[in-house]
């Protein structure tokens, strides 16, 4: 193994996912990334099993690797701004290329046509991940850097937490706040549904959205919604000028907050075109599937070469239902691809262990404080955010980790807690739009709390405890 066990392990997941989806990732820090860029992510391990994605490193060579990403690429504003810039042309580039497959009928194209469309944007979606990847991975060293920058000016560690929690808060719109002010203020939802028909996708799948499902939610959208999502963007950066003020921060350190807010902003531009992306993977998928005897699901256990293989001739049926059993990939330094005898035993050696299924508190990292005060609510354990039906207003939401698809039910919820994270994750940032309390980094909440128990969260001393 690339790590030992008991070395504190980056977990990202287990979450619904699809290998598909995901495997450009992979494709392009084999090697991409680092010519490009000359640096890379550290040694890893991807597994899939169950229709669940797990990633795991070991976190302190995450964090150095994050760091070395973050100072040579996105603290500096001309550099970052160079790159963003590349990467939205080639968003605008696939842009152009989904306009050209919506206009062609798939299942008229010959053979050549779909495997050049195939290849086409394969192409461009790798250039989207290796630019887009900068954020994600300067994001992991980022947070450290600037807690020791703040050393020099707030001595007492549960203020300087404090502190981070304000100056890491995003002040741009996420594109699922985008969405719900156009929604609060069209008239036109045909338009609308064309523009956002791909809201509900996911790492696990997608789903075209109709007009009365906006119609719906537009129903339960609040008349002064811009006003408020407005009022709360001023109030943060209310906040962050009191504390410069407070402890005299230099402008150095504002622009390492600042730094990382645009790095958060950006990963959330990229996870929505990620999700527009995987409309348009499973449109040419789908035909590669119909044309050559595959169903959609099976084609999702292959990398994009290999649906290029299949077009081109291939028999990979064995392959597929080899991997159907669990799958995984060990890589960087090397390149291994695990049977599912080893992704199992892989998958379980890496969970945390010795859980004290007694114990009565957990305790965390404070993301986002709310309004403040204790709140008690009911537990519901979300390991499958597309249940999101089963989740009702009020209750304490408890998951390994969040992702763009738990939205609809982070809406709902009194509070958030998480297994993993940090004050950059996806949880700590909505928690902070939607002004709930959420604590993360517990490590066993989904293994301690139970579905139905009473709990008091303490959202300014990240305690969680049982009654």
């Amino acid at each position: 193994m690339p790590f030992d066990p008991q070395d504190e392990i980056f977990r990202w997941g287990p979450i619904p996912g699809r290998f598909l989806y995901g495997s450009p990732f992979i494709e392009v820090h084999l090697g991409i990334f680092k010519k490009k860029y000359n640096e890379n992510w550290p040694e890893s391990i991807f597994l899939l099993k169950n229709g669940q994605y797990l990633w795991l490193n070991k976190a302190k060579d995450l964090e150095i690797a994050g760091r070395r990403v973050f100072i040579r690429y996105l603290l500096s504003v001309s550099e970052r701004q160079k790159i963003y810039s590349e990467w939205l042309k080639i968003v605008s580039l696939l842009n152009e290329l989904y306009k050209k497959i919506e206009l062609q009928n798939l299942s008229h194209v010959s053979n050549p046509a779909l495997y050049k469309l195939w290849n086409e944007f394969n192409n461009l979606y790798i250039k989207f991940w290796t630019s887009g990847s900068i954020p994600e991975l300067a994001n992991y060293g980022s947070i450290g850097y600037l807690e020791e920058n703040l050393q020099a000016y707030i001595a007492d560690k549960e203020e300087r937490i404090r502190a981070l929690e304000i100056l890491t808060a995003p002040t741009d719109l996420s594109f699922y706040q985008e969405e719900e002010v156009d929604l609060s203020q069209t008239s036109d939802l045909t338009e609308h549904q064309k523009k956002y028909f791909w809201l509900k996708n996911s790492y696990s799948g997608t789903k075209v959205l109709t007009v009365s499902f906006f119609r719906n939610r537009k129903k339960s959208l609040p008349n002064n919604l811009e006003r408020e999502i407005d009022k709360k963007i001023k109030l943060t950066i209310q906040r962050k000028g009191k504390l410069k003020e407070k402890y005299g921060l230099p402008n150095e350190t504002l622009d390492i907050s600042e730094a990382i807010t645009d790095g958060v902003s950006w990963q959330d531009k990229r996870k929505k075109y990620i999700f527009i992306a995987s409309h348009y993977i499973d449109l040419m998928a789908k035909e590669v599937a119909r044309r050559f005897g595959y169903s959609l699901i099976d084609l999702k256990f292959l990398w994009p070469f290999e649906v290029t293989q299949i077009i081109k001739g291939k028999n990979l049926h064995k392959k597929i239902n080899k991997r159907k059993k669990g799958f995984g990939f060990q890589f960087f330094r090397t390149f291994k691809e695990f049977s599912s005898d080893e992704t199992n035993f892989i998958w379980h050696l890496y969970e945390v262990k010795n859980i004290d299924q007694k114990q009565t508190y957990l305790k965390g990292i404070v993301v986002s404080r709310g309004n403040g005060k204790k709140l008690t609510g009911r537990i519901h354990i979300l390991l499958n955010p597309l249940k999101v039906s089963t989740f009702k207003q009020g209750e304490v939401l408890v998951a390994p980790m969040t992702s763009p698809e738990y939205i609809f039910a982070m809406r709902k919820a009194s509070a958030i807690l998480t297994d993993t994270g940090g004050l950059t994750s996806h949880a700590a940032i909505i928690s902070r739009e939607l002004g709930i309390p959420c604590i993360v980094g517990t490590r066993v909440a989904t293994k301690v709390l139970k579905d139905g128990d009473l709990v008091e969260v303490n959202a300014e001393a990240g305690i969680i405890k049982l009654l």
